[in-house]
């Protein structure tokens, strides 16, 4: 193993060097925040770093990070559930109602709102749908590397991309004539 495994002979900075943008990216996109993601990307590399001679090379070395990454985000999680049931800071601005369709709104307005309302979807799903969504479709991973990182099967993952998209599906449906460009529909 190289210095890029949590039980190879390299040195902690080589070690965080290698994996530093792809953790923080996936922690990013879990977390919706950059701020909690450097957080949490600095707790990860210090459990690894101290459970480094528990690697047993079985899987990779970035499976094994992004495994406890992901339980260390689903420990943040609840305990920031627990502090502030009433502030649920993933949720977007509730601002108003769909613009009517006369409205005279330019497309980089009406793309802004429609990112915005997509966004507020995403971030409304279930918990476990929404983590496969954006692990899938933002971040780029296999639903192989999902289930490794949120240890369930591959069909979990599967099942739970398919209820998200149906989910996303159903919350977007009354924004579609409010595309840009859908005025001749």
């Amino acid at each position: 193993m190289g210095a890029a495994s949590p039980g190879g002979p390299g040195d902690f900075a080589s070690f965080f060097l290698a994996h530093r943008d792809a953790l923080h990216r996936f922690l990013w996109r879990l977390t919706g925040n950059s701020a909690d993601a450097d957080d949490l990307l600095q707790e990860t590399f210090l459990v690894v770093w101290r459970k480094r001679g528990q690697f047993e090379g079985r899987g990779s070395a970035e499976g094994w990070l992004r495994r406890t990454a992901f339980r260390l985000f689903l420990n943040q999680r609840t305990k920031s559930k627990r502090r502030a049931d009433l502030a649920d800071a993933r949720n977007l601005a509730r601002d108003g109602a769909v613009p009517p369709a006369e409205c005279s709104v330019d497309d980089r307005e009406a793309t802004a709102f429609l990112v915005r309302r997509i966004e507020a979807a995403v971030a409304e799903l279930p918990d476990e749908p929404r983590v496969a969504f954006v692990l899938f479709r933002f971040e780029g991973l296999t639903c192989s590397e999902i289930a490794e990182a949120t240890e369930v099967p591959v069909k979990t993952v599967e099942t739970r991309l398919r209820r998200a998209t149906e989910l996303l599906a159903q919350k977007v449906a009354k924004y579609r004539d409010h595309l840009p460009g859908s005025a001749t529909r």
